[in-house]
């Protein structure tokens, strides 16, 4: 029996799998893709209504920490509003500063003739060879007289006096750690390409943390019962890193049902964009660096619809020639991506409503297919400066 090679059922075959691709790719960006991004919103749907429903139970006494390097002006913002949370129970207030500040000091000094909870902690400037942050922020922990502690920073702005209440009604229900969010505030802003980059990363690991996988949190917005830091021996594991505390000492401490994501609007933070304006791709680099310690499970669930929106495309080019002069094929391709892009574009725009990230809805299309080009770029920039991220190397 002679066996014939017909090259039209070949190519046949190619362009229905072609197809086939095509539509596999948007199912994805559909049911997995864009349900991440929506989780992302319906959680914080849900802290709002619970928020405005507020809390039965007593919220415990709470430590906020103030990190501090180089933001005094910012500091002396932003420490009136902690210092004017409304709150039934003690709370007090731990200025740690990097390396002394006579005007930090000042403010402090000024502040706390009237507010008796603030006090002021810092880093020696002889201290070397270490995380000077982690170091500050240890010294803050190690101060601390109650048994729940808040981190954030003197570049963050709050947005409501109910902050602190907010976030400690978590711990009144038994949770030991709850991650916060911050967004870009300030005169300044980012670029939308660096908007989107910032959106796309807090969608990824906070649609983690809302399916139960908590991996990073937010450095300006976090809190935890202090006994956990002790428990897990603080900042060893990453204490040759000058980052690492938002991402890997929280993957420590978080485990599933010991945690909660606190999203409603009053209890989110901006962060003052003077200290990110330009810097926002390094900021990225550093995660990727201490993200290879970490699950990588979520992330690579968003990676893969950034990848399969390419694959989409070339594969709807591709068919639509193959098919020619067919357009029923290239319809359908071309209707699924139609709204796949619609619907991903729409979760999108809401998750930036819901985290206060500023976004122009026309152009998230654009944005999405080039993501995936912008974090290849930044992990080659993050091969190049991989030294940089030890303390022993001036960090990036």
């Amino acid at each position: 029996m002679e066996f014939e090679f017909n090259l039209d059922i070949i190519y046949s075959h190619v362009a229905q799998a072609l197809a086939g691709a095509g539509l596999l790719a948007a199912f994805y960006l559909v049911f997995v893709y864009r349900r991440r991004i929506a989780a992302v919103v319906r959680h914080h749907r849900t802290t709002s209504r619970l928020a405005a429903e507020g809390t039965q139970r007593q919220i415990p006494a709470l430590s906020v920490i103030i990190y501090c390097k180089d933001s005094a002006r910012a500091l002396e913002r932003m420490l009136p509003e902690v210092l004017a949370q409304n709150l039934d129970v003690p709370f007090e207030v731990i200025v740690a500063t990097d390396g002394r500040s006579e005007h930090a000091e000042d403010v402090v000094k000024l502040l706390s003739v009237e507010h008796k909870n603030l006090r002021m902690t810092y880093v020696p400037d002889e201290a070397h060879a270490l995380s000077r942050k982690k170091l500050a922020v240890t010294l803050g922990i190690k101060a601390a007289r109650y048994d729940y502690v808040v981190l954030t920073d003197a570049n963050a702005r709050i947005m409501s006096y109910d902050w602190l209440k907010l976030i400690g009604r978590h711990f009144a229900d038994g949770k030991d750690v709850v991650i916060g969010s911050g967004f870009p505030d300030g005169e300044r802003r980012l670029s939308g390409m660096d908007n989107f980059n910032m959106l796309a990363d807090k969608v990824t690991y906070l649609s983690s943390a809302v399916k139960g996988r908590a991996y990073r949190g937010a450095e300006c917005n976090m809190a935890f019962r202090r006994q956990l830091f002790f428990d897990n021996n603080g900042f060893t594991d990453s204490v040759g890193l000058h980052h690492g505390i938002d991402d890997i000492f929280l993957s420590h401490i978080v485990k599933r049902g010991n945690y909660a994501v606190e999203l409603s609007g009053q209890a989110q933070v901006g962060m003052n964009v003077e200290a990110l304006a330009g810097d926002y791709g390094l900021e990225r680099v550093r995660h990727e660096f201490t993200g290879r310690r970490l699950s990588r499970c979520s992330r690579r669930l968003m990676g893969a619809g950034s990848l399969l929106m390419w694959v989409w495309l070339g594969v709807t080019v591709a068919a639509g020639v193959m098919f020619m002069p067919e357009v029923l094929p290239l319809a359908a391709l071309l209707t699924v991506g139609a709204a796949w892009i619609t619907l991903a574009g729409v979760a999108w725009c809401k998750a930036a409503k819901a985290l206060h990230v500023p976004l122009r809805g026309w152009l998230v299309p654009v944005y999405m297919f080039v993501r995936p080009l912008t974090t290849f770029a930044m992990r080659l920039k993050g091969r190049m400066r991989r030294s940089a991220n030890y303390t022993w190397a001036k960090p990036v």
